[in-house]
């Protein structure tokens, strides 16, 4: 062939529906090197095999529809010519049919150097249309299956385009899992709507592992998104005879003795479900004073009393399939030891009472033995019990944590409240006397106590105002005010006042007060002097205002 340097681009696929406005473009686009030529381009169709119908003929500045095959297309397509502003050659199909379906090549004649050349490019063409949900799907026969039993499976779906394909699905009962029986890509093409179908059939041994399970038929394409259009059927019921029948015993492997208990169980597969019957040395058995036989009869159980209880116990497992009856067996050996003394005295070091179990376990007998079993509510009592502790221990912390809080709050208080300046104005005070409680100690008629901070106004508890009014009292004594306290402070008063005293009908007293008067000024300062010292004062008095709030607050 030599060698070239011209390449060819066309769409390796195209997609399209029958919508309005839909079209094919078929471009066939090409570059040349400095010594090559184009003589001819082609657009063909895939007959078959390797044969292809030419459809155009393109050429400098020309296209014309081939004679033989492209005449078809010339009322619902148009042509495009290479030239020397465009190296493309191009069929567009504007009136899409289904018939337009198919394979088309690209065909370009070229010379290098004179010499002529061929080389060819392909794209596939298809109509995209949707997969639908199977319009036949059939299981026969569809009723109870036998195991082994044949099972014919058809499915026909429209299965769309492109690259349209059908299949059978097993789903089983237990794994929920999909496995696939067969599929098929073979399908027909409805020419009148374009439509791709797919028909499959399937024969089916069923066996018990398919009792329950479902089958599915499903259509898809290219384009067919999850989960493509199905159709189901089951679950299936397969009928079996019994089997993997086998007898379970409860500790036969020790030895048995007289008095033991012995407990036998039958388990078996079958559908319907087995029947169970026992027997003992091939005798039938049933309930009664020797034999207890659970309601289903799957169960067997008594106790030992003698030693001709030791034989064979088979279990036969049966059911019935469509009036034929199947059946499966099987036994056990069982062997009645005789007691010696030897192993009575191990019976009794094995009891409870000689071999106690911890305190979360229960003691049990079985067959003579003593058995120690978890009691799960002593667990359960125990976890309980540490979970509280671990709360409390949780509580106490944040109790603890809380009350530090508070007294860091107070704290803090105590010394805000230091720093608090008061301030006040008095135009009248009661005579409070000297031995003044502060609970007792009225707001002054009309003074107002004016605080720096915004503390409260509460001239009771603040120290400064107790140790005021006793210096004004102090100073005040030849001029008092009348008392507002009760006869506990009447003493008082009447050491302070020079005129209104409360006993005014007792003569010592008016003595006394007439002396008083006719005292010169140096007697009266002396008395003044001795009467400011002989009276106590308040226990608030002399200690700043903070000293004293931090001692309230304490």
């Amino acid at each position: 062939m030599g060698i070239f340097l011209l390449t060819i681009t066309t769409s390796p696929e195209i997609n399209v529906s029958l919508e309005s406005n839909s079209s094919i473009v078929l471009n066939c686009t090409f570059e040349l090197d400095a010594n090559e030529g184009i003589r001819n381009v082609y657009w063909g169709k895939k007959l078959h095999g390797t044969n292809y119908n030419k459809l155009a003929e393109f050429a400098y500045k020309n296209a014309i529809y081939n004679i033989d095959h492209g005449l078809s297309l010339e009322n619902r397509s148009n042509l495009h010519s290479f030239s020397d502003t465009s190296q493309s050659a191009i069929l567009n199909i504007t009136d899409v049919r289904c018939e337009d379906v198919g394979q088309y090549q690209c065909e370009v004649e070229f010379s290098v150097d004179s010499k002529g050349k061929t080389d060819r490019k392909y794209t596939d063409v298809y109509i995209q249309a949707n997969a639908e949900r199977p319009t036949t799907f059939s299981v026969h026969p569809n009723n109870s299956l036998e195991e082994h039993e044949i099972l014919n499976i058809a499915c026909v779906a429209v299965v769309g385009s492109p690259h349209g394909s059908l299949a059978i699905w097993e789903q089983n009962v237990s794994s929920n899992t999909l496995t696939l029986l067969k599929n098929t890509s073979k399908v027909f093409i409805d020419t009148d709507n374009c439509t791709s179908v797919a028909n499959l059939t399937i024969t089916y041994k069923v066996s018990r592992h398919n009792n329950g399970a479902k089958f599915m038929c499903s259509s898809r394409n290219k384009f067919t998104k999850e989960p493509a259009p199905a159709a189901e059927f089951g679950p299936i019921k397969v009928l079996y005879g019994p089997s993997n029948t086998r007898v379970n015993s409860f500790d036969l492997n020790a030895p048995l003795f007289i008095k033991d208990s012995v407990i036998l169980e039958c388990i078996s597969d079958g559908n319907p479900n087995p029947i169970y019957a026992w027997k003992f040395n091939h005798s039938s058995i049933g309930n009664n004073s020797k034999f207890n036989i659970s309601a289903d009869k799957s169960k067997l159980s008594f106790t030992v009393t003698n030693i001709s209880d030791s034989g064979l116990y088979q279990c036969v497992a049966y059911n019935y399939i469509k009036g034929n009856m199947f059946n499966s067996s099987s036994n056990v050996t069982i062997t009645v030891q005789e007691r010696h003394e030897e192993d009575n005295a191990m019976e009794i070091e094995k009891t409870c009472l000689e071999n106690p179990c911890l305190f979360i376990q229960n003691c049990i007998m079985r067959n003579g033995s003593a058995f120690c079993s978890i009691n799960i509510w002593a667990v359960v009592a125990i976890a309980f019990i540490f979970l509280t502790l671990i709360l409390g221990t949780i509580t106490l912390m944040l109790i603890i944590s809380k009350a530090n809080h508070i007294k860091r709050i107070n704290r803090k208080k105590r010394m805000d409240i230091g720093d608090v300046h008061v301030s006040y104005t008095r135009e009248k005070f009661e005579d409070f006397g000297g031995y003044a409680d502060p609970k007792d100690v009225k707001r002054p008629e009309n003074g107002q106590i004016k605080l720096d901070k915004d503390v409260r106004d509460n001239p009771y508890a603040d120290p400064v105002d107790f140790q005021t009014q006793y210096a004004v009292v102090q100073k005040t004594w030849e001029t008092p005010a009348k008392s507002s306290k009760d006869t506990n402070s009447s003493d008082t008063s009447n050491l302070l006042n020079n005129t209104d005293s409360s006993n005014t009908g007792n003569p010592s007293s008016s003595t006394e007060t007439t002396n008083l008067k006719n005292l010169s000024s140096d007697e009266k300062t002396s008395a003044s002097t001795e009467t400011s010292e002989t009276i106590p004062k308040p226990p608030n008095v002399g200690q700043t205002p903070t000293n004293y709030i931090n001692l309230l607050l304490d």
